[in-house]
């Protein structure tokens, strides 16, 4: 059975790592995830540093698009519905081709209703095919001082000149991280999808637990 994973996970989480570990067959990462032997594919339109060759791509599927909002700080119209057809055709091509796993990083815009639902059409297309699973990953940190050192080495981070800020930031993405897992489930269960929970550890992770559907057997 083919599978399509779906990876999110707050700032410095390490969802990027993660799939490049799976798909550069980083021996570790394989066992932990039993996916040994398979073969792996990126839906490199989410990939920020891959995603240059999608601009021509038509999607003639029909979306109710009436909810969609406008331009803002946070939301680009344009590259939403772009991402939005990548995705797509990348599932698409996937499910056509003899890969076994096609991963998936996702969003938080990804999940929202007025940013072009994607995660909404993506499984009232996708989820009940035969021979073909749709699984969520949720990376988190919970040990905070790893979290605080990860945040504090990212570029983005370094380039803010306000140490409020700074402060601000590394108070709140504990609790940012655990509402983001929250919209995560909440996105995710309806469709009756396996949430699984992982604590991105240093060079490695760990299963904290499994949601699918409304039951539930992670450890709080």
């Amino acid at each position: 059975m083919k599978r399509i994973i779906w990876i999110f996970g707050e700032s410095a989480t390490g969802k990027i790592t993660l799939i490049n570990n799976l798909y550069n067959r980083d021996i570790n990462t394989l066992n932990i995830f039993n996916m040994s032997g398979k073969k792996i594919s990126i839906s490199e339109i989410t990939l920020e540093d891959r995603n240059s060759d999608y601009g021509t791509i038509e999607d003639n599927t029909y979306y109710d698009d009436s909810l969609i909002e406008e331009d803002n700080l946070y939301f680009n119209k344009k590259e939403a519905l772009q991402r939005r057809t990548g995705i797509m055709y990348d599932t698409d091509n996937f499910i056509k081709s003899n890969n076994d796993i096609l991963l998936i990083k996702g969003q938080v815009n990804d999940m929202n209703l007025k940013r072009g639902n994607i995660i909404g059409n993506f499984l009232n297309k996708y989820s009940g095919l035969e021979n073909l699973r749709i699984e969520a990953f949720v990376l988190q940190v919970t040990n905070e001082e790893e979290l605080k050192r990860r945040i504090e080495s990212k570029t983005w981070f370094k380039e803010l000149d306000n140490e409020d800020e700074k402060e601000r930031l590394i108070k709140t993405i504990p609790l940012k991280q655990e509402k983001h897992k929250e919209d995560v489930i909440s996105t995710f269960s309806n469709y009756d999808i396996p949430i699984y929970i992982i604590e991105s550890l240093t060079g490695s992770y760990r299963m904290e637990g499994v949601i699918n559907g409304k039951s539930s057997n992670i450890r709080r």
